[in-house]
């Protein structure tokens, strides 16, 4: 009894054993099974993001492949369904942001701002945003991007960027050595040569003028992207003679796709040739882009403003269209103004659904004032647009240069003096002030913005042949200011506006003979097109050469001076001259 007992109690000990262990074996399942699900539920948002991911790639691969087809509609498309899946996806942001940069769309700034915050930014990438912001004048940001590529190893895209940066901020001689160094690395590479002709074809130097012609016409030759900007830069060029002209026109004509400015320039060209009726260029030009984008009516907007044909661009663009876009007012307001309809300015001024920055609207009512001889109300809008424009650089950009295009020469300078505290727009600032006291005759003023920027671009030679031209015209410390300037004749043969600094100085020592030399320069540098040098250059060759007694040729160089465009001190230098007759 006893063993049967003790048998039926090992029994059920094993069997409450089994039931524990079976029991411990359930819950290990069921724990194993509620961890896999909650890893699953967790790792179900990742994985599902992953997805999407993949899926915005591929849709950023498709519209890459059709913006190489020229399909930018489609392709468009293809990148907002990226951006829609994944918004801060590389792939998506930086195609779309390509595409918004070659169609000019407004958006192109936010995108490269997301594409340079992304870890995945490349320079090239940088090189595209730093290139966008220098034609949006946004040049604080483009600074510091061009200044990060600049410390690593930079390639001429950069060196070309770093180019421009310093030509928009008055920086000419450092843009100028920017170029060269561009050159140097790849003397074969079309776009560093196209940059460095557009700046010498920007001096008044003949010699760097004829230089920037060979390597345009070079360009012109080539079929590539350089070749529609040598058209350009040529086209900009003084004194084109007929051959040049007639081929400049043919150039653009054979251009195989033709964009808006190539055919504004090939009218330009037909018109100075005669080859038609200008009023029926006009209208078949109105004809062929009139219904056009907001981007090409201003543009074809400007250019009839530009030739006085200010009746058709309000034709163009009446009332109702221009107010859709505030750069489409102002080219309205510029035509308002040539035809000197004061009164429609400012009931246009006065509407209130007008969205232009104050100091932009204070300029205009300033213009209309002035335009109506009404100097107490032009000065009071003046000074609320400088007020307006406040501690901001660009706005004061902005006003220094509407006064200065409205010859309003005492708010010119003193907005460029504001700006001149902003050490990125300094040299910018004083080359402006330079260039607005030479129209008033203020050499003092002038001198001083000369001095201030030299001593921000002290490596500079231009910098330093400014200062030295007006310490001579002053008649200061001739004896060091004329060595310092053979200085640069010896380091420059070929410049002829450090020959002509160095000719004020020899005038200045009355050494007449030495004067006259500098203007013969070295035996490879291309005859001086008088015509097309500043006229204080001329100021001074005239007045070499009434030194050296061949008064006529003097009178015949004077004739070619435009009235008011000298200072005191030049009409000072030629008025024993024009006294002479």
């Amino acid at each position: 009894m006893t063993d049967e007992r003790a048998e039926e109690s090992t029994q059920r000990g094993d069997g409450r054993r089994k039931h524990r262990a079976s029991r411990k074996k359930r819950a290990f399942l069921w724990i194993t099974l509620l961890i896999l699900l909650v890893a699953a539920v967790i790792g179900a948002k990742p994985g599902y993001h992953w997805l999407k991911a993949r899926r915005a790639e591929q849709f950023a691969a498709e519209g890459g492949e059709l913006f190489k087809q020229g399909k930018w509609n489609e392709a468009a498309e293809k990148y907002r369904a990226a951006l829609q899946l994944n918004p801060l996806g590389y792939p998506g942001l930086e195609g779309a942001a390509r595409l918004a940069s070659r169609a000019d769309r407004p958006e192109a700034a936010y995108l490269w701002e997301q594409v340079f915050k992304s870890p995945q930014c490349t320079d090239a990438d940088r090189q595209e945003y730093a290139a966008l912001l220098l034609k949006l004048k946004r040049l604080d940001v483009a600074g510091k991007i061009i200044d990060q590529l600049l410390k690593a190893n930079p390639d001429t895209k950069t060196l070309t960027l770093a180019s421009r940066y310093a030509e928009q901020t008055g920086e000419s001689g450092k843009a100028l050595e920017f170029a060269k160094v561009a050159m140097n690395r790849a003397p074969d590479d079309d776009a560093a040569r196209s940059r460095m002709a557009e700046l010498l074809a920007a001096s008044p130097d003949s010699t760097q003028q004829a230089e920037a012609r060979r390597i345009l016409w070079e360009l012109v030759g080539k079929e590539g992207p350089n070749k529609r900007l040598a058209l350009q830069v040529l086209a900009r060029a003084p004194e084109l003679s007929t051959d040049e002209q007639t081929r400049i026109l043919r150039s653009l004509e054979g251009l195989a796709s033709p964009i808006v400015e190539d055919v504004l320039l090939a009218a330009d060209f037909r018109i100075k040739l005669q080859l038609g009726d200008a009023d029926r260029i006009y209208d078949e030009t109105i004809a062929r882009f009139g219904k056009g984008d907001t981007t090409t009516l201003l543009q074809l907007a400007r250019w009839l403003n530009a030739h006085r044909q200010s009746e058709r661009v309000l034709t163009l663009l009446p009332i109702e269209r221009a107010t859709e876009n505030n750069q489409l007012i102002m080219v309205h307001l510029d035509a308002l103004a040539l035809l000197q309809r004061w009164s429609d300015i400012d009931k246009l001024l006065a509407r209130s659904d007008l969205t232009f920055d104050p100091e932009v609207l204070e300029s205009f009512r300033a213009r209309s004032a002035q335009g109506q001889d009404s100097a107490t109300d032009a000065e009071f809008h003046w000074n609320r647009a400088l007020s307006a424009a406040g501690n901001d650089p660009f706005r004061l950009r902005f006003v220094a240069n509407f006064a200065e295009q409205t010859r309003t020469t005492a708010v010119a300078l003193k907005a460029y003096e504001q700006l001149a505290r902003f050490p990125e727009h300094a040299a910018f600032a004083y080359q402006g002030i330079e260039r607005v006291g030479g129209k008033t005759g203020a050499s003092a003023t002038q001198r001083a913005a000369a001095e201030k920027l030299l001593a921000l671009t002290p490596t500079d030679p231009n910098s330093t042949a400014q200062l030295l031209y007006l310490d001579l015209l002053l008649g200061s410390d001739v004896e060091a200011n004329l060595a310092k300037a053979n200085d640069l004749v010896k380091r420059f043969p070929a410049r002829l506006a450090f020959r002509i600094t160095a000719a004020l100085g020899y005038l200045r020592q009355h050494d007449a003979g030495s004067a006259l030399a500098q203007f013969s320069g070295p035996s490879n540098a291309p005859p001086i097109e008088w015509s097309k040098t500043p006229p204080s250059w001329r100021a001074v060759y005239a007045a070499a050469l009434f030194a050296n007694e061949q008064p006529e040729k003097a009178r015949e160089i004077i004739a070619t001076i435009p009235e008011g465009s000298l200072n005191a001190e030049e009409k000072t230098l030629i008025a024993p001259i024009t006294e002479a007759k």
